[in-house]
């Protein structure tokens, strides 16, 4: 069914941006996968990677300027393929996927033991989005409940169920962007524990299962 409305316009824009933002990581992608591995090459490594974050950086940007108008269209965004729906998490990849994209064959001990502690810290942000998200449905739904039980007349009603609507939505946002900070801050520290070509090769994962996801 075709959406109209604010709704519809919103979707729209996300479309767009999506689509402009997946042509340009499918270049980022092709730059990563072909660059030379030799260590001669280790400056453009460090100019690859810091392309692909600077492209995430924006791309959350513009997520989180949409989703001021309706945290909805980022906490569910169109043009999702169906294993992506049914993995998707507040919007997007689960944070703690990316950690299992990391090349582990080459790991030193030291980086292996510095990304168990990313690992333990994402675990615990995680779990606190989850439960922050959940706080904000259930107070959503009892302040709309509690709207509709004001003794007081039809507008009353209705501006109390707008205020707790207003709130909720406002909640949302916040869940939202902390969500696509946390994926953003997960890719940061993974690549500040490895090597420039290592992090070439698992931003090169994180890319590709970040196209998959829209390949419907």
């Amino acid at each position: 069914m075709r959406r109209t409305g604010a709704f519809g316009a919103e979707v729209a824009a996300v479309q767009v941006i999506l689509g402009t933002w997946l042509q340009l990581m499918q270049s980022v992608l092709d730059r990563l996968v072909e660059v030379p591995r030799e260590p001669v090459h280790e400056a453009e490594h460090r100019a690859y990677v810091a392309e692909a974050i600077d492209h995430h950086v924006s791309y959350f940007f513009a997520r989180s300027i949409l989703a001021l108008r309706d945290p909805a269209v980022a906490l569910c965004p169109p043009r999702l393929s169906q294993l992506a729906r049914a993995l998707l998490w507040m919007g997007g990849w689960q944070p703690t996927a990316a950690l299992r994209l990391v090349p582990t064959g080459t790991l030193s001990a030291e980086q292996a033991s510095s990304l168990e502690a990313i690992r333990a810290v994402t675990r615990a942000a995680v779990a606190a989005v989850e439960k922050e998200m959940r706080m904000v449905q259930n107070d959503g739904l009892v302040r709309l409940m509690m709207a509709g039980r004001v003794v007081a007349s039809a507008a009353a009603v209705a501006a109390a169920e707008k205020a707790a609507i207003g709130r909720m939505v406002a909640r949302q946002w916040t869940v939202a962007v902390v969500a696509d900070s946390l994926r953003m801050e997960v890719l940061r520290r993974v690549v500040a524990v490895l090597s420039p070509l290592q992090a070439v090769d698992f931003l090169a994962e994180v890319v590709r299962m970040e196209i998959s996801m829209h390949q419907t």
